[in-house]
This record gives C-alpha cells, structure tokens and sequence, in this order.
C-alpha cells in the first residue's frame, strides 16, 4: 500500500512539475508572438512614412519638371501639387491611417490648403494642379519630421530588438 501511495505522488509532482513547466512555456511563447507583433508594426509604420516621405520628395522635385508650362511661380518658396499626387497623399494617408501619426497629417493638409493659390477651373485643368504659396517650405518641414519619426522609430525598434525575453518574468 506504501508503494501505491508513493506512486501516486510521484505522478501527482510529475503533473505538477510539467503543468508548471508548460505554463511557464506557453507564457514565453505568449511574450515572443507579442515582441514579434511589436516589431512588425514597426516596420509597417516605417515602410508607410518612408513610401510617403518619398512621394513628398517626388512633389518637391517636379518643380523643375513643370517650370516650362504655364504654371507661374511667384517665388521661390511656391510649390506646384498636381491633383493627381494631391489625391494620391490623401488617400495614401487615409489608406496607413493605422501607420501614420494622423495628428502630423491633419496639421499638414490644413496647412497646405491655406496656401492654394486661387485660380480659375480653367487654368487648374490646364495645370493639371494647383500651385501653393509658400509650399515648398511646408512640403520640407514635412520631410523633415517625418525623417525624425522614422529615426525615432527605428531607435525604439533596435531597442526592443536587443531586449531580452525571459521564461519566469510577467514582463
């Protein structure tokens, strides 16, 4: 009888030993799949600002590109948005609103559409788009923060790389 109930506590602590053990494990592999989400929004969010800093970019360049037409720039400081590239950055931004920081966004097309140089239905359609007064300078302060939330992201991204996971920690 001594034998049977020491056999039976030996299966109840082996219970107990690989409970435990597949609960430590499963909270281990609960932490890893949530780092691994982690840093997949981050490149998400990366990849998004880096394809919309692009397209920024792209804007600023065409002013060479579109100097010989009849689009008249007052100065330096204007910038030419075809209508095509100014739907393409709004339906970019509404498409990676998840990604995108929505505050910066908003801040930006309400500061680019206060610069819209008034022109006749006419002349839009023969542009192809709309010049902005002082444009140029808000399309360049655009760039700029969104390359410093790109930086920001990718030092908050090499951090959580480097950051070890453990089997007995909650966090």
């Amino acid at each position: 009888m001594l034998v049977f109930f020491v056999g039976i506590i030996g299966v109840i602590v082996g219970a107990a030993i690989v409970i435990l053990s597949m609960a430590f494990r499963l909270s281990y592999e609960e932490r890893r799949y949530i780092r691994h989400r982690e840093l997949e929004n981050y490149v998400k969010e990366i990849e998004s600002l880096n394809l919309l800093n692009k397209k920024i970019n792209e804007i600023l360049q065409k002013r060479d590109i579109y100097i010989d037409r009849s689009v008249h720039f007052l100065s330096v400081d204007d910038c030419y948005i075809s209508i095509d590239d100014f739907i393409y950055l709004e339906s970019f931004s509404a498409q990676n609103n998840f990604y995108l920081p929505t505050y910066l966004i908003d801040v930006f097309f309400k500061k680019i559409t206060h610069r819209k140089v008034i022109l006749t239905p006419d002349e839009v359609a023969s542009i192809g788009g709309n010049t902005y007064k002082g444009g140029r300078v808000i399309l360049e302060n655009f760039s700029d923060e969104l390359l410093s939330i790109i930086e920001d992201k990718k030092r908050q991204m090499k951090r959580l790389t480097k950051k070890p996971l453990y089997y007995f920690r909650n966090n």
